[in-house]
C-alpha cells in the first residue's frame, strides 16, 4: 500500500518527523514499509491554460495544443494525452 504524509496526517500528527525514523517506526509495530520516496521532484511546474487544441495532422493519437503558461505567454506543445481539450488546465513542464 502506498501512503502519502497528507494522508497520514489526517490520522496522526507525522510531517513534523523525519521520513527514515518515521519508516523504522512504522515496520517495528509490525507494518513493513519497503521503502520511502517523493512523490514528484518538479521545479518548473507551472499551471498552463489550453486555449486551442487541434488534432496533428501526420498522427492518429497526437494533439497541437496552443497553452498559455503565464500571463499572455502562449505557447505551443504537441501532446498524447487523451483527455486534453480547449479551455482545460494543465501542467506544464517548463524549460
Amino acid at each position: 500500500m502506498l501512503a502519502s504524509y497528507k494522508l497520514l496526517n489526517q490520522y496522526v500528527k507525522v510531517d513534523d518527523q523525519n521520513p527514515e525514523e518515521l519508516a523504522e517506526k512504522i515496520t517495528r509495530i509490525g507494518h513493513e514499509v519497503e521503502g520511502h520516496y517523493p512523490l514528484a521532484l518538479g521545479t518548473k511546474l507551472v499551471v498552463g491554460y489550453v486555449k486551442e487544441c487541434i488534432d496533428h495532422p501526420d498522427s492518429d493519437h497526437l494533439h497541437i495544443c496552443q497553452v498559455e503558461v503565464a500571463p499572455g505567454e502562449v505557447t505551443q506543445i504537441v501532446c498524447g494525452a487523451p483527455n486534453v481539450a480547449a479551455g482545460e488546465k494543465v501542467i506544464v513542464a517548463d524549460s
